[in-house]
């Protein structure tokens, strides 16, 4: 599916603003602070973008997006992914103006956090924590440190602006140089000082969190509406993402922060969302994931699934890799070292959720219910390299994979061997899903059809997805009951 015809062109311009230039600071933080969390092809992105401005130029010429990727040496889908998480982590914001044959895109580039801005945010000190580990983590911090001014023996001598300065009065300044005065002191209503921006937040879209539901549980022991500020939404909507804490249990959680009745004590409740996703999930900090399956990449978006192949492209595209493992594993806890590798599939090798739900489902049932991380980077990259992005795409390749590893033990098992020597025995049966197996279904099954429906791994395997659809909807409905 061609889908970034939709979204970007080649030939559509592209135009670069920045209020401020970059600092050396500047630098430094984007380089230890926000490369580990955006990758180093997005961190090329911004500093390119960047290049394209000269000394004390603020604007750029237009180019094309074609120009631009030939620069970076990407292909269009993967410049627009990159633009994304440029977008996502506050380093860009971008504004499109449709023409008829083409649109023109305004980047503009935004300075990074201060260190202090950074360390302090609920979202982004955590996920770095993730990325690098205690120790790492500690000394990054370290470099950002200062020591704090002792102020004991000392006292502050400063000179004030009006202890040094004196204003000229009324009658030292000429007539004409008054009218003089005020014109210079104008400013062209279409344009702006420079300026460095106050400290860009992280944004996110509040639409997943049903603060509905939190306001009616909290009325019925305060003034919920006095009490969720805007400020206060923020700071839930940003620690119900990073802990993944649903409205009725952060309604818990505010109860047990609050000072007075409508007062809530935020540092408290950082603390509180801690210690509830501790006893939840342990003493290792939440991993950065990505959500389901993107829209324009589903095949079964819109539609009803009609047969058991479409039932299962459904399934990976509405299903986080996270929650399908959990399913896997009956509801019981998804082992730190495979959070991991689902990670890497998503960050490092830039996979898809829904075909990285198709690669380790493949794998789980092929080998024994393991993840093997060589096997699955040996895939991964295969898979990255070829650009898979739909499921179906992705479950094809599965299945031709599968075709050529079958062949190739059989051919082994069936080649002559030295005489004396024992003959192995032949190639052991897996457990596999109805839609890896497609092709050579379709091809026997008129000689087979009778005997299939009462085959009984044809059975196991229709027992094992209704089991595993059962064991998400129950997952799911325990979560909104919560």
């Amino acid at each position: 599916m061609e889908w970034h015809w939709k979204e970007l062109l080649p030939v559509d311009r592209l135009m670069i603003r920045a209020k401020d230039q970059l600092t050396v600071q500047d630098q430094r933080v984007l380089i230890l602070l926000y490369q580990p969390l955006i990758g180093a092809v997005a961190y090329s992105l911004y500093m390119t973008l960047w290049s394209e401005l000269e000394d004390d130029i603020y604007w750029s010429e237009e180019t094309t997006h074609r120009q631009l990727m030939i620069s970076m040496d990407l292909p269009l889908p993967q410049l627009f992914q990159e633009r994304k998480k440029l977008e996502a982590i506050g380093l860009l914001k971008t504004y499109k103006k449709k023409k008829d044959d083409y649109s023109t895109y305004l980047y503009e580039l935004q300075p990074p956090m201060s260190p202090q801005a950074f360390f302090t945010n609920d979202v982004l000190s955590v996920y770095l924590y993730n990325r690098l580990g205690k120790t790492k983590y500690r000394q990054i911090r370290e470099r950002f440190l200062i020591d704090k001014l002792d102020e004991e023996g000392y006292e502050e001598v400063t000179y004030a602006f009006d202890e040094v300065f004196t204003s000229l009065s009324h009658s030292e300044i000429a007539t004409h140089h008054q009218t003089e005065l005020i014109e210079a002191l104008e400013i062209d209503p279409n344009k702006e000082v420079v300026q460095r921006g106050q400290e860009q937040d992280l944004l996110f879209a509040d639409r997943s969190f049903d603060f509905q539901l939190l306001e009616s549980d909290l009325a019925t022991f305060s003034n919920a509406k006095k009490l969720l500020t805007v400020e206060i939404k923020k700071v839930i909507i940003r620690l119900a993402f990073v802990y993944r804490i649903e409205p009725l249990e952060m309604s818990r959680l505010i109860q047990q922060a609050l000072l007075h009745d409508d007062e809530l004590n935020v540092e408290e409740l950082r603390k509180r969302a801690q210690e509830w996703y501790k006893i939840e999930y342990g003493n290792e900090p939440p991993t950065l994931g990505l959500k389901t399956h993107p829209l324009e990449h589903r095949e079964m978006s819109g539609k009803v699934p009609q047969t058991e192949e479409e039932k299962m492209i459904s399934l990976y595209e509405t299903t986080s890799p996270l929650d399908l493992l959990e399913s896997r594993s009956d509801g019981a806890k998804v082992p730190l070292a495979d959070v991991k590798i689902i990670e890497s599939l998503l960050l490092d090798y830039q996979l898809m959720p829904g075909v990285v739900n198709v690669l380790i489902d493949s794998i789980l049932i092929r080998n024994d219910m393991k993840l093997t991380k060589a096997l699955i980077d040996k895939i991964a990259g295969h898979w990255s390299r070829k650009n898979i992005k739909t499921v179906k795409e992705a479950m094809e390749l599965a299945r031709l994979e599968y075709q050529k590893n079958t062949a190739y033990q059989q051919s082994k098992n069936e080649a002559p061997v030295a005489k004396g020597r024992p003959k192995k025995s032949s190639v052991r049966k897996e457990k596999l899903p109805k839609w890896l197996l497609k092709e050579q279904e379709e091809k026997s099954a008129a000689a087979t059809s009778d005997h299939n429906s009462q085959d009984p791994k044809v059975a196991q395997e229709k027992e094992r997805f209704n089991k595993m659809m059962e064991q998400l909807k129950q997952n799911r409905s325990l979560k909104e009951e919560d």
